[in-house]
Parts: C-alpha cells; sequence; structure tokens
C-alpha cells in the first residue's frame, strides 16, 4: 500500500495544496493522502493568532467529500517541534509495510538539507514535489521525485493578506474554507 503525506501549518489550507493532494493519488497511484497539520513547526512560526484546532477544521472542510483523504492529528496531539522524521518513525511503527510519499511543494528544496535528520526521512519515504512557478528550481534533486501536477499558483500567506486587506479569495482555497474563514474572523486585522 502506498500513502502520501502532505504537512504543513495549513495556515489556512488553499486550493494548491487540494490539487496537489488529487495529483498525487493520480500520479503516485497513492491509495490515500493523510493531511498533517503541524502543531508547533521547527523552521517557522505559524502566522497570526489563528489556533491548530482552525487550521485542522479548515483541511476536514477542504477534504470533506475526498474519501481518499483524511487528516491526521498525529503532530498536532504529540508535543514539541514537529519534525517530518519523528512522524514517518511513528506512522511506520503503527503501518508497518506501507510505502510512504512526502508530497511537498518545490519552494521547499532549499530548506530540506536543513530539515532533521534529512537522510533519516528520505529512507523512510519517497519525497515528491510539484514545482511551483514562483519556486523554479535550476537543478531537480536526484533523491527527490518531480510530480508534474497542474496547480494553482497561490500561497497562504497571500491569502492572509488579501483577507487581511478585505479583498475576496474566493477561488483561491475551497468554498467551505472561504466561509469558515469569514465566519470565525480569521486573519483580520484586530482593531
Amino acid at each position: 500500500m502506498k500513502i502520501g503525506i502532505l504537512g504543513g501549518t495549513f495556515n489556512p489550507v488553499h486550493v494548491g495544496h487540494v490539487q496537489l493532494a488529487e495529483g498525487a493519488i493520480t500520479t503516485l497511484g497513492v491509495s490515500r493522502v493523510l493531511w498533517i497539520p503541524a502543531g508547533q513547526p521547527p523552521h517557522k512560526s505559524v502566522a497570526g493568532p489563528v489556533p491548530a484546532a482552525d487550521r485542522a477544521r479548515m483541511v476536514e472542510l477542504a477534504i470533506a467529500g475526498h474519501p481518499t483523504q483524511q487528516l491526521s492529528r498525529i503532530e498536532l496531539d504529540r508535543p514539541g517541534p514537529s519534525y517530518t522524521v519523528d512522524t514517518l518513525r511513528q506512522l511506520t511503527r503503527e503501518q508497518p509495510g506501507v510505502a510512504w510519499y512526502v508530497l511537498i511543494g518545490s519552494d521547499m528544496l532549499p530548506d530540506l538539507p536543513s530539515w532533521r535528520e534529512i537522510g533519516a526521512a528520505m529512507r523512510l519515504a519517497t519525497f515528491a514535489a510539484v514545482p511551483r512557478p514562483e519556486s523554479p528550481v535550476a537543478a531537480w534533486p536526484p533523491h527527490v521525485r518531480r510530480l508534474d501536477i497542474p496547480t494553482t499558483p497561490v500561497s497562504s500567506s497571500e491569502i492572509r493578506e488579501r483577507v487581511r486587506r478585505g479583498d475576496s479569495i474566493e477561488g483561491l482555497v475551497p468554498e467551505p474554507v472561504r466561509r469558515y474563514i469569514l465566519e470565525h474572523h480569521l486573519y483580520q486585522c484586530r482593531s
């Protein structure tokens, strides 16, 4: 069995994330994708005062109706920084025999060497990256599989900024996520 792992802060989850997950199912032949919101990202803080519960709920809303995708709270429930290698070790213990695929965007490739125990992580899983137009890669790393999946060029930081300015985010996030952001006043300036 092959399972994809899509991790991140999902602050907020956007259509590019959904397209990556759906594309991985088709392109890699994974049977499902686990969405893993980071509890405490080691390389960056979660921008804005958005609790993990809200980020997890937005993922649930984004993947509702997609039976091959599921939310995992593995990093939210584990104390301390959310290191991919720790998550892979735990998943491998819990589900031996699974071929794991870590799904990332090409914008993360320059940071991979700084990930905790990246060599061990790459022995536990195949890393697969989708090219992002805003993050061109001069030479694709030989140890990372390239996923040529069309995705909408959007970022979570762009969405947060658009909400802060009062601009529309329609079409940039799944509609239930858009409604959740507006109903819960996420990312808006507080006076």
